[in-house]
């Protein structure tokens, strides 16, 4: 995939972690020169220098072809100004909102942009992920009705469904397996004769509300 974020800083480092893991081609777009070049000693040739909110920026990082968007500046409404430039110019499968202030969620919501991170609910779920011996952690809420959430959960070496394979995993009916992401950072898309295995991650969508009876089903 190709991935485009807007904004270097602490989040665009953790997620170049995450994304480099998988082989993913990554962009990084930042108005600040001397962070781009901070990251670009960091990661390579990966900051392409200039606004976000000028077109001609958005088309020279090569937001033409990009998979996936995330809009992770410190400012709301530079966010929404550069996800709706970006959607009204290009075919992005999916565009993704850092939310510094919830008082801007519903703007976002009214102009199609479901997927929002919350940076403080995000802070306290990396708490909850880091306490957790299970240790899920949050990927995106959707505004669907009800409403659903993505989760991502490592299977750890006591779990129950190791050795299971997908036809014989009794998911609840509120919960539905999307991904499976092996140890050696392969990715897999679950189909009845696959079977779970220790330190799988797996990418689950589930019903918002309801974690907890995924996690006692996993544990």
């Amino acid at each position: 995939m190709y991935i485009v974020i807007i904004g270097a800083n602490n989040i665009s480092e953790q997620l170049i972690d995450w994304y480099s893991k998988y082989n993913h081609e990554i962009t990084i777009v930042e108005k600040n020169l001397n962070k781009c070049h901070e990251f670009d000693q960091l990661y390579g040739p990966i900051c392409q220098h200039g606004d976000a909110t000028d077109l001609n920026i958005q088309k020279s990082s090569g937001m033409e072809r990009a998979d996936i968007l995330i809009v992770a500046t410190k400012n709301d409404s530079t966010n929404f100004v550069i996800s709706s430039l970006a959607k009204s110019n290009f075919k992005i499968n999916t565009i993704i909102n850092r939310i510094n202030n919830m008082n801007y969620s519903k703007a976002f919501k009214e102009n199609g942009f479901d997927i929002l991170i919350n940076v403080e609910s995000s802070i306290l779920k990396s708490i909850e992920q880091e306490t957790s011996i299970l240790a899920p952690w949050p990927i995106a809420k959707l505004q669907t009705n009800p409403l659903k959430e993505i989760i991502g959960i490592k299977i750890n070496d006591d779990s129950n469904i190791i050795g299971k394979s997908i036809t014989e995993m009794d998911l609840p009916s509120h919960c539905q397996l999307l991904l499976i992401i092996r140890s050696n950072g392969i990715t897999d898309i679950p189909s009845g004769h696959k079977t779970i295995h220790s330190n799988d991650e797996l990418i689950v969508l589930i019903q918002e509300g309801k974690k907890e009876s995924v996690l006692e089903y996993l544990s």
